[in-house]
């Protein structure tokens, strides 16, 4: 007889997607990968939500976002803050990435501890 296990719900695996509180180097390499929510809109892709930290928060907030938009799905990119610096930017990314994570944690009816970010 085999068991399968039951399927994480959203807020689990949101829970284990908060336990990454960087983002994640793009192949080893000196960018890094930021995730984010679109949808296809007559030819171009349009943002709904984001930038995360991670693919799996991506994924729970398009799969929340599908009951009303169809086509939305988590899309990756990449941040090279060698060819361009600016701390600002960094910084407004970052904070950016903790803002949607808490937007999603309310959507999800979780509570997640924030760090506090200097401004």
């Amino acid at each position: 007889m085999t068991f399968q296990s039951a399927p994480s719900t959203f807020q689990e695996r949101f829970s284990r997607a908060c336990d990454v509180a960087t983002f994640s180097l793009d192949k080893g390499g000196p960018c890094y990968l930021l995730w984010e929510v679109d949808h296809v809109q007559a030819g171009q892709r349009v943002k709904l939500d984001g930038v995360f930290f991670t693919e799996e928060e991506a994924r729970v907030s398009a799969d929340l976002l599908r009951g009303t938009m169809r086509g939305a799905r988590a899309s990756m990119w990449s941040y090279a803050p060698n060819w361009n610096p600016d701390p600002a930017r960094e910084a407004s990314i970052r904070l950016e990435a903790l803002q949607c994570r808490k937007m999603l944690a309310r959507r999800l009816g979780v509570h997640l501890a924030m760090p506090q970010e200097a401004v």
